[in-house]
This record gives C-alpha cells, sequence and structure tokens, in this order.
C-alpha cells in the first residue's frame, strides 16, 4: 500500500457558540489573517457546485452495478470501470493545483465472509499536501463507491447505487474540486477518498485505517458520507435543511494503569468523535446558518454501519452524515417496479437506488459542511497533549495542565471551554495566554470539577482552533 511517502503520495473563526469573549480581543490573534481565512473560506464554500454533483452522481449511476465482485474489465460496467472513472476524475484535479496528488491502495482478500471468491478491492483517493507533509496530521473526507442489489452477494444485477452511496463518492470528488480549484494552501493534509467493500463489510475503510494505524499516521478526523443526497423519507417527511452526524461516545478510558467506565467520570458524551460533532455543528451555526448538523450520539443506525467505524476501531475520531429520512425501498434493493395496496388504493411503486431520487442541492450543502470542518482543521493549531484535569487533592477550583511542546510557537493561546454537565453543547470558555513554558498549568478557581466537563483547544494566532479534547483526571 503507497500510502505514506510525499512522491507516493479556520475555528478560524471560529466565533464560537459560548457567550464569553471575541477570539479577535485576545493577544496574539491576527485580526488581518482570520479576516483573509474568512474570506477564503467563503470562496470555498462558493465553489462547490450542484451541476457537478450531480453530473458526477449520474455517471456513477450508469455503470450499472458497483458490486465489489462485479466486473473489473469493462469499460461501460461494473466496479472497476467506476473505479477507473473516479481515478480520472482525480487526475484531472492534479492540473488545479500541484500539491494535489492521486493514489491506490489496493489490496486482495481471499474467500471470507460476503466475499464469495478472492477479490482485488481498489480504494482510490487523493491528497491535498499541506505545508506539515508525510509525517504530519490529516483530515479525510470519505465515502463508499461500491453498491448492491437486494442480494448482498448478486454482482451482475443493476444496483445504481445513486444515494448508497453515490452521493458520498460525489461528495468526495467535488470537494477536491472546490480545495484544488481556489489553491486552497492547508498545514495539515487533506485526503478525499472512496472506498470499495463497505457493502460487503466495511473492507475497504478497515484496510486504509488498519495501515494507517501500523504506520502512526496522525489522522484527526474522518469525515464519512453515507446516503447524504435524498431529502423525502419513506415516511413522506421532506426535510432539506438538515443532516444527521452519528459519533460513537467511549466504550472505556484508560488513565494510567486503570480502565475506567466513562460514566464513572461523566465523560459518556466526551469521546473524540463526539467531540469532532461539536466542532462540526459549532462551524455549521457560524458558515451555514440554513443548514444544520443534527448530533446523533450513536456510532450508526440500528441495523446499519459504515466506513467511520472502522476509523473509530483504530482510535480515529470518525463521524458518519446521513440524510435525515431515508427512503428504504431506494436502499439494498433490486431495480423494479411493483403494484401495492397503499391507503386502500392500487399504486405503482418504484423500487432502487436511482438517480432521480438524490437531490444535488442538499449533496452540495453536506459537502459544504464536510468542506468546511475540513479546511478549519487543516489550518488549526495542533490540539494540546496529556491534557489532563489534576485530582490529586480536594479544593473548590479545577486545575488544568497540559503539555506546550512548542513553547506557544504559532499559538496565540488556549481556550479551556466548559459547560454543566446536562448541557450538550460547550456554553462559555475562559481564554489563556500563550506561554514559553513546557507545560502550561491553569486554575478555574470558581468552577468546581464536580459540577462542570472541560475542554481544552489550542488557539493559532489567526484564530484557528483544535478540536477541543476534555482532559483526563489526573494526579
Amino acid at each position: 500500500m503507497r500510502l505514506f511517502s510525499k512522491a507516493f503520495f479556520l475555528t478560524i473563526l471560529i466565533v464560537s457558540v459560548v457567550s464569553a469573549g471575541s477570539f479577535g480581543e485576545a493577544q496574539g490573534i491576527s485580526t488581518q489573517e482570520v479576516s483573509t481565512t474568512t474570506a477564503e473560506i467563503k470562496s470555498l464554500l462558493k465553489t462547490i457546485s450542484t451541476d457537478s454533483l450531480k453530473s458526477y452522481d449520474n455517471t456513477l449511476a450508469s455503470f450499472g452495478t458497483r458490486h465489489t465482485m462485479s466486473d473489473t474489465l469493462s469499460s461501460t460496467r461494473g466496479i472497476g470501470a467506476a473505479r477507473r472513472w473516479i481515478e480520472s476524475k482525480f487526475q484531472s484535479f492534479t492540473k488545479n493545483d500541484p500539491n494535489f496528488k492521486v493514489y491506490e491502495d489496493r489490496f486482495t482478500l481471499d474467500k471470507m465472509p460476503r466475499i464469495s471468491r478472492p477479490t482485488t478491492l481498489v480504494n482510490v483517493y487523493g491528497i491535498l499536501w499541506g505545508k506539515e507533509g508525510v509525517s504530519g496530521r490529516y483530515v479525510v473526507i470519505s465515502g463508499h463507491y461500491d453498491s448492491r442489489a437486494t442480494d448482498i452477494m448478486d454482482d451482475t444485477s443493476d444496483a445504481p447505487g445513486a444515494d448508497d452511496d453515490g452521493s458520498g463518492s460525489s461528495l468526495a470528488i467535488e470537494a477536491a474540486r472546490a480545495f484544488t480549484t481556489i489553491h486552497f494552501q492547508p498545514d495539515a493534509n487533506i485526503i478525499f477518498i472512496c472506498f470499495a467493500g463497505e457493502e460487503q463489510g466495511l473492507y475497504g475503510s478497515n484496510h486504509f485505517a488498519s495501515e494507517a494505524r501500523k504506520k502512526n499516521m496522525n489522522i484527526i478526523a474522518d469525515l464519512n458520507n453515507d446516503i447524504v443526497g435524498a431529502i423525502k423519507g419513506g415516511n413522506g417527511v421532506v426535510e432539506n435543511n438538515m443532516v444527521r452526524v452519528f459519533s460513537e461516545g467511549y466504550k472505556e478510558i484508560t488513565i494510567g494503569e486503570r480502565k475506567l467506565n466513562p460514566e464513572f467520570i461523566g465523560y459518556e458524551n466526551d469521546s473524540p468523535s463526539r467531540e469532532l460533532a461539536r466542532y462540526i455543528f459549532t462551524n455549521a451555526k457560524q458558515f451555514l446558518p440554513t443548514f444544520k448538523a443534527q448530533l446523533i450520539f450513536r456510532q450508526d443506525r440500528f441495523l446499519r454501519g459504515g466506513d467511520h467505524a472502522s476509523f473509530n476501531k483504530y482510535g480515529y475520531a470518525g463521524v458518519r452524515f446521513t440524510e435525515p429520512n431515508e427512503d428504504y425501498n431506494h436502499q439494498h434493493q433490486d431495480v423494479r417496479v411493483t403494484t401495492e395496496m397503499v391507503d386502500g388504493k392500487e399504486v405503482k411503486v418504484q423500487y432502487g437506488d436511482l438517480p432521480e431520487f438524490v437531490d444535488s442541492s442538499y449533496v452540495a450543502n453536506v459537502c459544504r459542511m464536510n468542506s468546511l470542518t475540513a479546511a478549519l482543521l487543516s489550518v488549526s493549531p495542533p490540539a494540546p497533549t496529556h491534557a489532563e484535569m489534576l485530582v490529586d487533592k480536594l479544593e473548590y477550583g479545577t486545575r488544568i495542565k497540559w503539555d506546550n511542546p512548542s513553547h506557544g510557537k504559532g499559538i496565540a493561546g488556549w481556550k479551556i471551554y466548559f459547560r454543566k454537565t446536562d448541557e450538550p453543547f460547550w456554553s462559555n470558555y475562559v481564554f489563556v495566554n500563550s506561554s514559553t513554558d513546557p507545560v502550561v498549568e491553569y486554575n478555574l478557581k470558581k468552577l468546581s470539577k464536580d459540577d462542570y466537563i472541560f475542554g481544552l483547544a489550542a488557539v493559532g494566532t489567526n484564530g484557528a482552533e483544535s478540536i477541543p479534547e476534555a482532559p483526563l483526571p489526573g494526579r
């Protein structure tokens, strides 16, 4: 897997949802840099094209089936044709920006559950290389390009997969086009990836995430998009102004040699994935006021799964974007029309995941939310390390300390967010100015650790913030 050599391979604003202060007033933050970054973000969001998304989705559906074990030799049908088309689209963006490179993650699976014969899978992706380079941070925007019919093993029948997950793959492709078109220059690297093998068991994403973990690749977020195209559900509800964002909680928390139930310290809703979800919500509220992120504090829907789970499995923060009201007649179904009784009348019912049920304007808004999040994270400073909430003695206030390996270089300071234990979002913060000390400690004298949840984020000189991290109890 050629993944980790470069040859092979702004929050900023975050004008926060909190009530205290403006970051522009904090020491070391450049209002000029903030203004410049804000303008660039707006340009990025404006560049995302509904027409492009519709064209991509129609093309993906036109390959008939993209089943993981379908034809790989035809130029017009099957997963091989789809994969080569996706790669050609990514390659076309290299002309826009020399820092954008295209890769394949190719591997072969032997016979296993939902794989009846040895099969080669190919994840196709592009990387917009940032200033941090190969050893730096990575933000991932993902979707899967394989599809399925009613029978999970049917690799020949039509399975256009326009919504599941042509919509997510189209989004990843369009995000790459938008970033390269405006020549966005990130610090962290941004990966735009279309996975194979999702329907058979998350095989593509599991391979990619496991290889990334073996190489200690610093992935700070996976923004996974799966079924993000329809605005009308099978329940008849039409909704086009929000997208669900699923995130998993902690399974357990390790403190020293102890493994704790997160509920023991009240951190059941403060895992890295849930902090990422709050980050998405906060920035969408600022930049996309008419399109909302609806946070769902579950890893995924019942009886379903997605590629973000592979990143969660290997210790990476990952979330899933999914439309608010799904129509199961248009998912995992053979393409057919039946006559059925509905409210006492015979009506014709269309089954199958067809392009006519995908709203490209809606996909564009989900793409903007992904792109906004990735852009902000890519220009934010690295998150504080070894953050601790000190519990070495009984006291009325709360002391928080963290490592400062850069000795404050490029950092304006830190925000210590806090909220009451029954609040879903950060409601306030205290700003701590940058320091040259290798370890920073701050005492919130009037806030009891018993009554609040805390989160710590680094703030760059341009105002860009890292994802807040809940400091673990320490002595």
